[in-house]
């Protein structure tokens, strides 16, 4: 039986470990040479010393009742010292097989092997495993030689084409996002008192050396965003250079990444849909990238991104399409969201304008004083409303969804991303048509598309005809009626 890399063992500690072990070495750090000073520090810290001794000792339990091992057909994974359970599963039944690796992982030896399937019930991973590199390997070569040989297709992005793509559209958002998921990570480790002092103290400090030019809240803000796009534009470069993909006859292979690699293996018919993705400048300027919903892949839980195809031109991407999924046709749009519905579209613009203008109008009725701050806040506040603005009013001239043979295809925004999204019958789930009492009036209605995941995945249409919704997805075998004779009088859902 083979075991996990030893550094899991930091993982099954708590973060107050380090509260602990910091301020120890510390005070150890800090003794004098003298006779009884051991001594007199042993007095002091045998309490928090005991603890940390549990806090090991039961670490080291947990690492001890997980083992595994693997052979050409299956890995066999078992938790538990006295009560032990096992988990099996079949190289034939993976859906996605991953390696990640980040830098201190490469440098120790050590892999996260994540292995998905459709059996699950929510977007983790079925088996997660802290493997050692060799292990790791040769789990990876049993998974890999229980595939398809040939080799059909091999797509290897322009390096060139990369930088300048993630110099033009790399965002803000997505630097804070990054930023977000590091911060939460930081905080199963760290106290969160500590992890909110060393960024206020970093921003404190930016923020001072460029105060004699600049207000001290523009600067900060000025700092966090460009923070924020350098660390979207490194981050891109970083995870998609050295990016292959390469094409077998029944699985997809994806290798990526500068300093962390890794590795993933894709079952093809374990595909849910293909997802062309873009934001509001990428879809002004024609590039996107392409991703895919496959169970185990992108997982949201992760912070993980789905990717198969990293940001290039619209015809690399149609032209990868047609090679890696040749079944899949081309997006084709046979109902447009109505115009006269557009209220659905500026909804939640509107409510992200609202937080700032009540926070505005409490500081200046309640703090005057404030005035001076509040004002270049209220106004740099209002910017993301601005943009969601203006990418819902592209969305509601491109959201809409059609028919082609077996496939279906979706196009649609989520808050700044642009979707168009297309996914074979057979994997669709549930379809829905949400009306509101204002689309009640108006005729319209919201379609809301489930297609089979790991995870619970909706994609939502908005504001199109009621009537003509209910007319094509009839057409494609979709029958929303209560009742097979809906011309006699029946409700419609």
């Amino acid at each position: 039986m083979l075991r996990q890399h030893p550094l899991r063992l930091l993982s099954y500690t708590t973060r107050y470990f380090w509260l602990l072990i910091i301020p120890l070495a510390r005070s150890l750090y800090s003794l004098t040479f003298e006779f009884n000073a051991f001594k007199v520090w042993l007095r002091g810290a045998w309490l928090d010393l005991l603890v940390l001794f549990a806090i090991l000792a039961f670490a080291w339990l947990r690492w001890m009742s997980v083992g595994f091992w693997f052979d050409e057909e299956k890995i066999t994974l078992r938790r538990g010292i006295y009560i032990t359970a096992e988990d099996k599963v079949y190289y034939s039944k993976i859906s996605t097989f991953s390696i990640n690796q980040n830098v201190l992982y490469r440098l120790l030896g050590a892999s996260t092997v994540r292995i998905g399937t459709n059996a699950g019930k929510s977007d983790r991973a079925d088996l997660t495993v802290l493997m050692r590199q060799s292990d790791a390997d040769k789990l990876y070569a049993e998974v890999k030689a229980s595939r398809g040989k040939s080799l059909n297709y091999t797509i290897l992005p322009n390096k060139l084409r990369l930088i300048l793509f993630s110099t033009l559209f790399s965002s803000a958002l997505s630097g804070v996002i990054i930023i977000v998921a590091l911060l939460l990570e930081t905080g199963k480790v760290l106290d969160r008192e500590v992890e909110a002092r060393l960024i206020l103290d970093t921003l404190t400090e930016a923020a001072r050396r460029v105060s004699i030019y600049v207000p001290p809240i523009i600067t900060v803000i000025i700092i966090v965003t460009i923070s924020a796009w350098a660390i979207s534009f490194i981050s891109n470069l970083t995870v998609f250079w050295n990016f292959v993909l390469t094409k077998c006859s029944d699985s997809i292979y994806v290798k990526s990444g500068l300093y962390a690699k890794n590795r993933h293996i894709i079952r093809r018919d374990k595909v849910n849909f293909i997802d062309i993705k873009q934001s509001f400048s990428s879809k002004v300027f024609r590039v996107s990238s392409l991703h895919i919903g496959c169970s185990g892949y992108g997982s949201k839980s992760r912070s993980e991104l789905s990717v198969v195809l990293p940001i290039t031109t619209r015809k690399e991407v149609n032209g990868a399409i047609g090679e890696v999924f040749p079944e899949y046709p081309l997006p084709k749009i046979e109902l447009k969201s109505d115009l006269r519905g557009f209220g659905a579209f500026y909804f939640w613009p509107i409510m992200l304008a609202l937080l700032p203008v009540v926070a505005f109008e409490v500081f200046y009725r309640f703090l005057p004083s404030w005035y001076a701050v509040a004002y270049p806040a209220f106004a740099i506040t209002l910017i993301p409303a601005v943009w969601l603005a203006m990418c819902k009013t592209l969305a509601m001239l491109t959201t809409g969804f059609g028919f082609s043979g077996d496939y279906m295809t979706l196009r649609y925004s989520k808050l700044y991303t642009f979707h168009t999204v297309i996914a074979p019958k057979e994997k669709i789930v549930k379809i829905v048509l949400r009306r509101s009492p204002f689309q009640r009036i108006g005729g319209g209605c919201t379609v809301l598309v489930y297609t089979t995941s790991d995870a619970k995945t909706c994609h939502r249409i908005q504001s199109v005809r009621f009537d003509k919704a209910l007319k094509l997805l009839d057409k494609n075998g979709y029958d929303l009626y209560f009742s097979e004779n809906p011309g006699e009088g029946s409700k419609k859902i």
